[in-house]
């Protein structure tokens, strides 16, 4: 999407029992700055500036505006405030009980938002990895095994779809990395849903996951809290 046509994009909502995905492919990415400022707050514009190339600014403030408006959509109140967080750093808006995510990488910015349940979405542009099969280290023993049985050929692709499915299982959660990674479990295979193995720590039962077809050279994956929702994409 162009920066200038931000502003006029009408915000699909989410009903109840649907999980809504909404990814912005950020084009003229020095443009997203100035074009998000009515939809970000002071300290968040404060920020972005702090940051040393203008793509990370961009990110940053693309996902804060895309979630205030996304909220605004679902509640038809004004979101002027900052986001509150929770001890882990997690955002969410005391003005609503709908929950959300914020993702980016490269030049996608992703936010989920959910009326019935916590819910996680991570985005990924993928890099050469050559230390990959070390990397595994990090993981669940069963992924670990899983993903050093792969080709090397195939090692690579593997390892940042476990990685985008376990990163967003723990926004969800809303713990981030104080959940060591070892302590759960998701399939590193191709199948696109019902990827939870052992979900962490305090969010046992039933999810609805997801991975979602973003673009070439990404990965990305979505969870909820709540068995059997419907997740709606729109890609932007």
């Amino acid at each position: 999407m162009l920066a200038r046509l931000f502003g006029q994009w009408a915000v699909p909502t989410a009903e109840p029992g649907t999980v809504l995905c909404v990814g912005l492919h950020l084009q003229d990415m020095a443009a997203w700055p100035d074009c998000c400022r009515p939809f970000t707050t002071v300290c968040e514009q404060r920020a972005a500036r702090r940051f040393a190339q203008v793509a990370d600014a961009a990110r940053h403030l693309a996902g804060r505006a895309l979630a205030r408006r996304m909220l605004h959509a679902q509640t038809g109140q004004s979101m002027v405030d900052d986001f509150a967080r929770n001890p882990h750093g997690k955002p969410f808006c005391p003005l609503t009980t709908a929950e959300f995510s914020i993702s980016h990488s490269g030049d996608m910015v992703w936010v989920a938002v959910c009326r019935s349940a916590p819910v996680g979405i991570d985005v990924e542009k993928m890099h050469p990895l050559p230390d990959a099969a070390e990397l595994t280290g990090q993981l669940h023993p069963q992924e670990r095994q899983a993903l050093l049985a792969l080709p090397e050929t195939e090692l690579e692709t593997a390892f940042y779809r476990c990685w985008t499915r376990k990163e967003a299982l723990l926004k969800a959660v809303g713990t981030g990395l104080s959940t060591p990674l070892q302590n759960f479990c998701v399939r590193i295979d191709q199948q696109d849903d019902n990827w939870v193995l052992l979900a962490p720590t305090l969010a046992t039962g039933q999810w609805t996951c997801r991975d979602l077809a973003v673009a070439d050279g990404y990965q990305c994956s979505v969870a909820a809290q709540v068995p059997r929702l419907r997740i709606e994409v729109h890609h932007v």
